[in-house]
């Protein structure tokens, strides 16, 4: 009954990885508590602390991480949206909003922990802009420079004023790997809710039948965290973690092998 019902939510799954008419993308976000609401990390809990107003606190944290970075990095980011890409890479808190073009990638990070919380798959369809230069990430609206020359209706994003959605430059395999789309808010403390946003519920308990089939599709730790530290994480989720959380035994059996040749 169980692999039946598993079954049926994974067509669901696939299914909402056909675009439907309206154009745009299909973009996917993966959330392992179907709790969470879609705020960005910079918006999370920081609102009264701040008077309703990030900009300082955000400001604070991109100067300081460009302070920081720049005489480690070869070829630094050349725009404000850059600079928030690599931030948000290496986990300082950001207004950005992870999403991905690949379902399977978002599936993973329902089902990747939390094996005894519903997860959430959410998957949406809009416009995706590649020309992030143009916008002013506080803003979600084009620079004032860019304001007074003529654009294009592929530079247009149907939602702007509110949110973006931005494709970064795929320089690093982790974007390649997990089909980076971000989705940028004016408002970091808002939720986001545009049209046609629409939520599939992850059981907790089909998480780890869900990581294997992933698993088999070639969709695991190592491929969205290409490099050392995603190999070894894998490892742990694999060998440790069942151990540690009594979903699994592994038993060391000793033989005491004697030969008497007298």
């Amino acid at each position: 009954m169980l692999e039946q019902t598993l079954d049926e939510l994974w067509s669901r799954i696939m299914a909402a990885g056909v675009s439907s008419s309206g154009g745009g993308e299909m973009l996917y976000r993966g959330i392992s508590d179907e709790s969470y609401e879609l705020i960005s990390s910079l918006g999370r809990k920081t609102g009264e602390n701040t008077g309703g107003d990030v900009s300082t606190l955000e400001r604070s944290l991109m100067t300081e991480f460009r302070r920081l970075t720049v005489p480690l990095l070869v070829n630094p980011p050349r725009t404000d949206f850059e600079w928030l890409f690599l931030a948000q890479h290496y986990g300082l808190p950001t207004r950005l909003l992870d999403w991905s073009t690949n379902p399977l990638v978002a599936l993973y990070f329902a089902a990747a922990e939390g094996d005894t919380t519903d997860g959430a798959f959410i998957h949406v369809q809009t416009a995706v802009t590649d020309q992030y230069e143009l916008f002013d990430p506080s803003t979600a609206q084009f620079t004032v420079e860019h304001r007074a020359k003529p654009m294009g209706l592929f530079a247009l994003q149907p939602h702007q004023g509110t949110v973006i959605f931005v494709r970064p430059r795929y320089s690093d395999a982790r974007y390649l790997n997990q089909k980076s789309v971000f989705a940028c808010p004016a408002d970091p403390f808002t939720p986001l809710r545009i049209p046609g946003i629409s939520t599939i519920t992850i059981p907790a308990k089909w998480k780890p039948e869900i990581r294997k089939r992933l698993r088999v599709l070639g969709i695991s730790t190592s491929h969205i965290y290409p490099g050392l530290a995603g190999a070894a994480s894998e490892i742990k989720s694999l060998m440790f973690n069942p151990v540690a959380s009594g979903q699994a035994r592994m038993i060391t059996l000793k033989v005491d092998l004697r030969l008497d040749f007298a």
